[in-house]
């Protein structure tokens, strides 16, 4: 299952059994270790989604959080594997309000592998130390956001900025006239073509998609971007 899903559905995927080496967590109880940090840092949740993959073994939710920014809200990431496949981490994310495009910063806090010494009071605390260290990513990404305003894009090279992205896989190849009216609405937003409206535009070509897949597009997107701002 790769599409979004609900929370009830997340928690009813069963724990499976553990061993003396590997001790998988079940998505609920990160949730609820989540939560509590959430709470206890002096945030709210007022948004949850959830996309499952593997039968439902991988999860990858987003919270969006009542800290505003120029127009968007923070959100918290976070993944849960109980087939080996990674590690329970969360991530930065950025949520833009009227366009609806969720972005994530392509680096994950690891919190554990799932190895024997995992326990809910070690997730617990695992759990507020990565809440607590993920606020200032969000500061972080708020700022890289913003910043990319200031690089203007003039026709030509806005089009040389496509096909690298197209040629490096950030813009599907077979996505790319969905990608230009993504481009011209996120174009009437803002006053001018910019890395920002750029951004935006591939942002909200990937909206629908699951939250790996955007997690995944994230990622290479914000590579893809620091490269033009560093030539």
């Amino acid at each position: 299952m790769k599409t979004r899903t609900t929370e009830s559905t997340v928690r009813i995927v069963p724990e499976p059994k553990f061993t003396k080496s590997w001790h998988p967590v079940s998505h609920g109880k990160v949730i609820d270790a989540l939560g509590v940090a959430v709470k206890n840092a002096g945030l709210e949740v007022i948004d949850r989604y959830y996309s499952l993959q593997r039968n439902g073994l991988n999860v990858f939710g987003t919270w969006h959080l009542n800290q505003k920014f120029n127009g968007g809200l923070w959100m918290l990431g976070f993944r849960n594997s109980m087939c080996k496949d990674f590690s329970i981490g969360i991530c930065a994310g950025t949520n833009i309000i009227v366009c609806s495009n969720m972005v994530f910063s392509g680096e994950f806090i690891e919190f554990r592998r799932h190895t024997s010494g995992v326990n809910l009071e070690e997730l617990s605390i695992l759990s507020v130390r990565g809440v607590n260290s993920i606020t200032e990513k969000l500061e972080r990404l708020t700022k890289w956001q913003t910043n990319l305003k200031k690089y203007s894009l003039h026709r030509e090279e806005f089009k040389v900025l496509t096909f690298n992205a197209m040629k490096k896989g950030v813009i599907p190849t077979t996505k790319f006239n969905q990608f230009i009216k993504c481009h011209d609405k996120e174009a009437c937003l803002n006053e001018a073509p910019s890395l920002y409206t750029f951004h935006g535009g591939v942002t909200r070509l990937m909206r629908n998609s699951s939250l790996f897949t955007i997690s995944h597009y994230s990622n290479k997107l914000e590579g893809f971007c620091n490269d033009y701002i560093n030539q």
